[in-house]
């Protein structure tokens, strides 16, 4: 039996159907259900019911603690500026714990979890790469979606869209009654009335992480919800052994210079090298004017210093909707004057798009600096990587 929390009168009327499908039986057949599900159905207080347990290597800003029945998940930074959160994570099956101090608010969250609504498309390649796709039953938007296999479980129903026009549907997510609602990474005035009907909120702040394998390696916080701890860490193993293959390939080459960002709105945003991005580029052996940046975060500049520094870069490196250098003249002439747009070598990281027109550098990317990096090192090094088959990036025409 999944037990949630005291439900609000308001929302009783809601959701006790829900309640009523997912309530417990003692019947044989339920138990050895339970049992198949990875559920105790024989609880031991002296068994360690976590025998894989996740050893976190490069991300910062989470932690797993384990207990024989449970784990606690802490999320240091929840959100920008927030104070740490932190999550009980009960085996199904065992008694819910009695726990004082900092954890006797949290909340307690029966796992392996069934149901996932996701608040952000980066956590999708974290189920299909678990093998736990069945686990996902609803994301906040699903015309931001570039995987296949998600697409079609949105088309058939078997994953609902709770926040389409931006805002969180919140009677229609407590009606549907998802184990977990996984944050995007920011705070929301409807996580408070979803963990009062019972819901677990848990956040995923993985962009809060200042280098690629400190966010690649949030699979392990999908991997304590859905009971893959060992599978997650083989995949973030190979994902780990891999960027530093690669990267070693670059650490010894002359450093390619290279002009990055582009123009929004008046202002040119540029990678500082403390950066998500501005860490892919350096370890890809790039050289750029702001490299030495250690600040997180894009930096605004505008046009004149950005040509003042950097113009003169052979290879520009962009992420937006351009399908070719046309493109960007037609947004903004100035960029004729750049000598990537003479030498023709503007890369864009919109090669892998959805029918939607979703990028899965940004779904499949987090996850996966592995493969940005094998494509930044190709374009700045090709000699390096002479046979590689580019994943994100591609060279756009004239």
């Amino acid at each position: 039996m999944r037990v949630r929390a005291a439900f609000p009168k308001l929302l009783v009327a809601l959701t006790s159907a829900s309640l009523l499908l997912a309530g417990c039986s003692t019947t044989a057949s339920d138990t050895e259900n339970d049992a198949s599900d990875g559920c105790i159905t024989d609880f031991d207080p002296s068994v360690d019911y976590f025998p894989d347990k996740s050893e976190i290597v490069d991300a910062e800003n989470f932690s797993i603690t384990y207990e024989k029945s449970y784990q606690v998940l802490t999320v240091n930074e929840p959100f920008s500026a927030a104070p740490p959160e932190s999550y009980v994570l009960v085996k199904c099956g065992a008694p819910a714990p009695e726990l004082s101090g900092e954890l006797a608010a949290a909340q307690q969250i029966q796992v392996p979890i069934t149901s996932l609504y996701s608040g952000s498309t980066t956590h999708l390649p974290l189920v299909t790469e678990l093998d736990a796709l069945d686990v996902l039953s609803g994301v906040s938007n699903g015309s931001y979606v570039s995987d296949p296999a998600v697409i079609e479980r949105i088309e058939s129903g078997a994953v609902a869209e709770y926040a389409a026009g931006g805002n969180i549907d919140t009677e229609a997510v407590v009606l549907a009654a998802p184990d977990v609602l996984m944050t995007g990474g920011s705070d929301d005035p409807a996580y408070v009335q979803l963990r009062e009907a019972g819901i677990g909120v848990v956040a995923n702040a993985e962009w809060l992480e200042a280098s690629p394998l400190g966010r690649a390696e949030w699979i392990k916080v999908m991997a304590a919800l859905t009971g893959k701890e060992k599978e997650a860490a083989q995949v973030y193993d190979d994902i780990r052994n891999r960027y530093l293959d690669v990267a070693a390939k670059a650490s010894d080459v002359e450093p390619a210079p290279v002009l990055l960002g582009g123009m929004a709105q008046g202002t040119w945003y540029m990678s500082s090298g403390g950066s998500f991005m501005g860490r892919l580029f350096s370890d890809a052996g790039a050289q750029w004017p702001w490299q030495d940046v250690t600040t997180a975060g894009s930096l605004p500049l505008d046009f004149e210093a950005v040509v003042a520094e950097a113009s003169d870069a052979p290879t520009w490196l962009v992420v937006n909707n351009w399908t070719s250098i046309g493109d960007a003249l037609a947004d903004d002439e100035r960029y004729r004057s750049l000598a990537a747009v003479g030498t023709g070598r503007v890369w864009n990281a919109n090669k892998a798009l959805g029918p939607n027109g979703g990028n899965d550098f940004y779904e499949r990317g987090v996850l996966r600096p592995d493969l940005i990096l094998s494509d930044l090192v190709a374009i700045l090094h090709p000699d390096l990587l002479p046979d590689h088959e580019f994943t994100f990036y591609q060279q756009l025409p004239a």
